[in-house]
């Protein structure tokens, strides 16, 4: 027996790493502590089972004193490099692990006989670093740690393919045995977690299995934590099954806000993008992406208010806050000097906020889920009004009727609303600053059921509680009807709610809408002649829907509170586009009302010096008294020409007024019929001939289309026709059907004359009625094409409007016989300027482009379908038509050809009783209108650019307060709000710069003085270049949306 078998065993010494059985050495480590040299901290490891894997528990350390300490310059183990992941044979770390750290000291110089192994480049370990920089690819990562670690995490998104040979197959690095570890920069973890079997990452390229560890040592932090340490969004924070990075998430953000397009459609992409064969499809993860997608948009909304910066927190947000104010606007403590209040009343237009309202039914949602599985995430912190009180208050309000306009959109309205079964909404209202276009916070509303009042008055109300101004400007469409009682339903409003005094309200009709109006008393809401609104369409309201209709189909089946998140979002990109993009849209504004504000003055200064001094000293003081008028205006208004043309009625009545008068006087009647009565029931027959022949079916027969042809020919040759025995065929012999050679003989007295002036009349009047119904089918048209989709409801549309085209037809068809007769009665003269010759196509809207004539181009240019309209009239093919037409590249938006139709630049008849100084005062009051429109413009363009660049100040100062405000934070969390808060402050110093710099020349100038010319000096070919553009720039306020945009 050996004797060395005699000995006691010795305790077997038990390592970390249990994995390697032929490591009996112990390992200690040194824990360097200030004034304690002496004391050596160690740990000791015992195995335990983890599944069908061993893992090494750690015990608390140990210390244990010497007599004298251990000069040693390492710990026992590996330090946590990134170095050692990047060691492609394993040689470093392998050695690193057996070193014997009790005798040999890291640092000492290495044997010189052992040759040392030189390190692999870059270029041997991924031949891709040969095309891109590593450190422009961590600037495009954005990666926590500037190491090579996270350049090769990022390559564990790349799909892997794998050589057998002959071919190329697809294949994982999960497949291929590589896991990655968390919380540890090393990749090494003593007690490891594995993650589920079925984790699936999301990135921009496709759908990725990820093998991942979970850190499981004293280090650990939260499993959710860990994965967002590495960019990597759960999907849950119990069981992770689903990962999303944040390069695909800020990816999907930014595609959704810039195209509209649906979250289903990019994973539809994206799982096309993995495996587009239709085999071994990864399990879909659609739902998880969406709830991490609005998970995203509401952190990023909170992020960008504000609200990791203040000490409430997220509980502490109030309703509103997190919505991108307006700049320009007047806000009092921000972008207003003192003593604004007290500016003069010429001035007080200035500080003057203006309020545009509309209501969208594209945006509707149907009944799906309920507000308890889906409340939302932050209703009515944004732009969304908070949905309880709101609803309460429409709810007690449910019996109050409906709005009604004045031109005829009652008849539309009916036939699509009532088709809102299975709707949780019809659409949306909303309230968006007039100059700007950005949208008020808590200035988007649901509508339950059409644009009632209800609706409208609370979101109007909810605005005013964020608006600190005493005038205001209120811009709708139907603002002269809803705007008659509203103080009387403001009596009615919610306390917190409820009209703070001496505040004064002006109404008006966007300018678009407002010719569609009732001509009569409309001028005192016409943008046109308030004063102080320079040229402010307040259309923008239609701008804001163009953009965002196209959400109406993702959003109409999503559950009530993720709709409302998704649209707050969206709103808020678009203000956002409009806030960095204020600085070049003011500076081509300024730039074409400078140029209009030179034209328009100089053109009222000459038509004023033309004119009587003591006529215009009265006219002036009439447009005076007009303006200061409180609503509703009691006074005479300038801008209204009376009797602006004779009716048919107003003409029969006159003849039997006449009659009556000449009986009177001794006058002698021949027949029981007057003369005019007789050509007034001749007329009347015309008529009833007229409605038979539209009320006629025409029948198709065999043998009908051959006798018409016969009766054709027959007509052209000297073969009498036979007269047809129809009532509607049967000629009249009015004065008018006479030869004029025969027809003094035949008819007595001034029958001839009393036609003639019936048929004056008849032709105003069906001028008239033309107008009137292209109004009411323009905005019909309008109306359809905003809020009506789907087959159904477009088909019961169509057939609302096609009785009001049929109604056109008929007044064109009355003015053609009249005029026919005016030449047959009066033939050629200076009448014939006012009554022209009415042609199909002189029949349309005054909106409608005056389409030309197509030309036939160079060869190889044009389509078939174009080459085979070229050279023809389209206008009068078809009749008149409103509809919307397919249009090519080539017809271009037909504003730049525009001309607007006879019929609306047709002027009433002055016999010679008017007053011919009543159509100069209103061409005059016009056109001192239209100047002083212009000089407000460019004064109130130069109040926003000081308004804006004060706010904007204001707001690196607001932000600056934020980045120490939170207080018992960490360390690195404190660092990170710190920087996020400067980061924000910044931004708003370089936008002012930049807006300082663009608008150095308007700033600059005298704006004491604006008769002043000196805008425009040396630069007339500029404001001549912008002529062209004018009504662009009034209408549209353009950005720069491809900077910036996510810097909010």
């Amino acid at each position: 027996m050996d004797p060395s078998s005699s000995r006691p065993a010795k305790r077997q010494r038990t390592g970390l790493l249990t994995h390697h059985s032929s490591l009996q050495t112990a390992w200690h480590d040194v824990v360097p502590l200030p004034g304690a040299v002496d004391v050596v901290h160690a740990t000791e490891g015992s195995v335990r089972r983890n599944g069908s894997s061993r893992h090494t528990a750690l015990t608390h350390p140990a210390a244990r004193s010497t007599v004298e300490p251990w000069k040693v310059l390492a710990t026992w183990t590996p330090q946590d490099s990134a170095e050692f992941a990047l060691d492609p044979t394993e040689d470093l770390y392998n050695a690193a692990l057996e070193a014997d750290v009790m005798m040999e000291s890291p640092l000492e110089t290495a044997d010189p006989k052992v040759e040392k192994k030189k390190a692999k480049s870059q270029v041997s370990v991924s031949t891709q670093f040969l095309f891109i920089s590593a450190v422009y690819l961590l600037v495009a990562l954005a990666v926590s740690v500037l190491s090579f670690q996270d350049i090769f995490d990022f390559y564990l998104m790349y799909s892997i393919q794998r050589w057998t040979g002959s071919h190329f197959i697809k294949t994982t690095l999960k497949t291929l045995g590589l896991k990655v570890q968390l919380n540890h920069g090393s990749l090494f973890c003593p007690n490891p977690v594995p993650c589920h079997a079925s984790l699936l990452v999301l990135h921009t390229n496709g759908i990725h299995e990820v093998d991942i560890r979970y850190c499981g040592c004293d280090r650990a932090i939260p499993q959710h934590l860990q994965l967002l340490r590495r960019r990597l969004y759960p999907a849950s924070q119990i069981t992770v099954k689903t990962c999303a990075s944040f390069e695909l998430l800020e990816h999907l953000h930014m595609l959704a806000l810039t195209t509209k397009a649906s979250t289903y459609d990019f994973y539809r992409a994206l799982e096309k993008s993995t495996n587009n064969t239709g085999m071994n499809v990864p399990k879909s993860r659609y739902r998880a992406l969406s709830r991490m997608n609005l998970q995203w948009r509401h952190l990023q909304m909170l992020k960008w208010g504000g609200r990791a910066n203040d000490a409430s927190g997220v509980e502490g947000t109030k309703d509103g806050e997190l919505a991108v104010r307006c700049p320009s606007c007047p806000h009092p403590g921000i972008n207003l000097s003192d003593g604004w209040e007290a500016a003069p009343d010429g001035a007080k237009f200035l500080y003057m906020m203006f309020i545009c309202m509309d209501a969208n039914f594209r945006l509707k949602n149907q009944l799906v889920s309920n507000y308890s599985q889906d409340p939302g995430l932050g209703t009515g912190w944004a732009y969304m009004i908070p949905r309880k009180a709101y609803e309460a208050y429409v709810l007690s309000r449910a019996n109050d009727e409906d709005i009604s306009t004045c031109v005829g959109l009652q008849a539309l309205a009916q036939a699509n609303t009532r088709f809102s079964r299975g709707l949780r909404y019809t659409g949306v209202g909303l309230a968006a600053c007039g100059r700007t276009e950005m949208i008020f916070p808590c200035g988007v509303g649901n509508l339950q059921k059409g644009e009632r009042y209800a609706n409208m008055d609370y979101l109007f109300a909810m605005v005013l509680q964020f608006i600190f101004i005493t005038l205001v400007l209120i811009s709708y469409d139907i603002a002269c009807q809803w705007f008659i009682n509203l103080f009387r339903r403001a009596a009615d409003w919610p306390e917190e709610l409820r009209l703070r005094p001496a505040m004064t309200f002006i109404p008006a009709i966007p300018k678009l809408h407002e010719p569609m109006h009732e001509a009569k008393d409309h001028q005192v809401y016409s943008l046109n002649f308030i004063k102080g609104c320079g040229h402010s369409d307040c259309e923008c309201p239609e701008r804001i829907w163009s953009p965002h209709n196209a959400l109406g189909n993702s959003t109409k089946t999503m559950g009530p509170g993720s709709r409302q998140d998704v649209l707050d979002d969206h709103f808020g990109f678009w203000n956002w586009l409009k806030y960095i993009g204020l600085g070049t849209a003011l500076l081509r504004r300024y730039q074409a009302a400078v140029a209009q504000r030179n034209l328009q003055k100089e053109g009222h200064r000459g038509l004023t010096d033309s004119l009587d001094p003591d006529l215009i000293k009265q006219w002036e003081m009439l447009c005076v008294e007009w303006e200061t008028d409180g609503f509703p205006r009691r006074k005479k208004n300038p801008y209204h020409l009376e009797n602006a043309y004779i009716s048919e009625a107003q003409v029969k009545k006159e003849m039997a007024d006449e009659e009556e008068s000449r009986l009177a006087a001794g006058g002698v009647s021949l027949h029981a019929t007057s003369a005019g009565t007789f050509v007034q029931l001749g007329l009347d027959l015309e008529d009833t001939q007229r409605r038979i022949r539209r009320l006629l079916v025409p029948i198709y027969l065999p043998g009908l289309l051959q006798y018409r042809t016969d009766l054709a020919r027959k007509a052209t040759s000297s073969q009498n026709v036979p007269k047809s025995e129809y009532p509607e065929d049967a000629d009249l012999w009015l004065p008018s059907c006479l030869p004029a050679d025969v027809r003094d003989s035949i008819c007595l007295g001034n029958l001839s004359k009393i036609e003639e002036r019936l048929r004056d009349a008849q032709c105003m009047d069906s001028l008239h009625k033309v107008r009137q119904v292209l109004k009411v089918k323009t905005r019909m048209i309008d109306f359809k094409n905003k809020n009506i989709r789907g087959q159904r409801d477009g088909t019961r549309s169509r057939t609302v409007i096609d009785k009001i085209h049929m109604k056109a037809r008929n007044a064109a068809d009355k003015y053609r016989a009249a005029r026919r007769a005016k030449m047959a009665l009066a033939g050629p003269g200076e009448w014939e300027e006012r009554f022209r010759v009415l042609e199909d196509r002189d029949i349309r809207g005054y909106q409608d482009p005056n389409r030309l004539r197509l030309r036939v181009g160079r060869k190889g240019v044009w389509d078939d379908e174009q080459l085979a309209r070229a050279g023809k009239d389209n206008g009068a093919a078809n009749g008149f038509l409103l509809y919307n037409e397919n249009r090519t590249k080539r017809d271009g938006t037909g504003e730049t050809r525009r001309t607007l139709s006879w019929i609306w630049l047709t002027s009433p008849s002055t016999g010679d009783n008017d007053d011919k100084n009543e159509i100069l005062r209103v061409e005059w009051a016009k056109s001192r209108a239209r100047s002083m429109r212009a000089e407000e413009e460019v004064m109130l363009l130069k109040e926003e650019m000081r308004r804006v660049l004060e706010f904007l100040r204001w707001k690196a100062d607001w932000w600056m307060a934020r980045k120490a405000s939170r207080t018992g934070l960490t360390k690195e969390l404190a660092e990170g709000v710190e920087g996020f808060a400067l980061t924000q402050k910044n931004l708003q110093t370089d936008l002012a710069n930049h807006f300082r710099a663009l608008w150095k020349a308007p700033l600059s100038e005298d704006s004491t003085n604006p008769n002043s010319g000196a805008e425009n000096d040396g630069d007339d070919d500029e404001d001549d270049d912008d002529d062209d553009n004018e009504d662009d720039d009034e209408r549209m306020v353009d950005v720069e949306d491809d900077e910036g945009a996510d810097g909010q």
